[in-house]
């Protein structure tokens, strides 16, 4: 039975808004980065590439036609819990938690000049670190996770522009 509503479907002509056209191999490019980081922005790129290769659609190189072309928009940081600390002066409030993410957009571009195609969108990754105690614990997990999202966002576009259905929840 399932094997019949697959070929029914098949032979209708339905596919993926976001399809590829016949096994298409793309050049991952960033376009624009409007964060502070480049970091953040290499890491998008590269989850990207990685989850175009595990699709069999990763093209060599970055500067060939069609690519991906991704846009890093933001990265934000706020505070999820605050504790007050004990000080000479009285309590200080302090963030126990806090909530990184990412927002980026990818699209299509099959030649040089060309019009954008298979826009995703703003797409946006978060998660939620704890704040250490010390401050230099605190740079370092803080950058880890943000790479980690910025990554995982990477990934969920090029999922996204390969016609896969993608969460489009605020929040991971």
């Amino acid at each position: 039975m399932k094997r019949a509503a697959l070929a029914i479907l098949c032979a209708c002509g339905y596919q993926p808004l976001y399809a590829s056209p016949g096994g298409e191999a793309y050049h991952v490019h960033l376009a624009r980065n409007r964060t502070a980081s480049a970091i953040v922005a290499q890491e998008v790129l590269r989850g990207a590439r990685e989850e175009l290769a595990k699709e069999g659609a990763l093209a060599a190189g970055d500067d060939g036609y069609p690519r991906l072309e991704i846009e890093v928009l933001r990265a934000d940081e706020t505070s999820e819990g605050v504790t007050a600390i004990a000080s000479p002066d009285g309590p200080v409030p302090r963030a126990t938690a806090s909530d990184l993410a990412v927002v980026a957009r990818g699209f299509v571009a099959r030649r040089a000049g060309g019009a954008a195609e298979l826009d995703t969108g703003d797409m946006r990754a978060d998660a939620a670190a704890a704040v250490p105690q010390t401050a230099s614990a605190e740079i370092w997990q803080r950058e880890d996770s943000l790479r980690a999202v910025a990554h995982r966002l990477g990934g969920r576009i090029a999922l996204k522009i390969l016609g896969h259905p993608v969460v489009t929840a605020p929040s991971d």
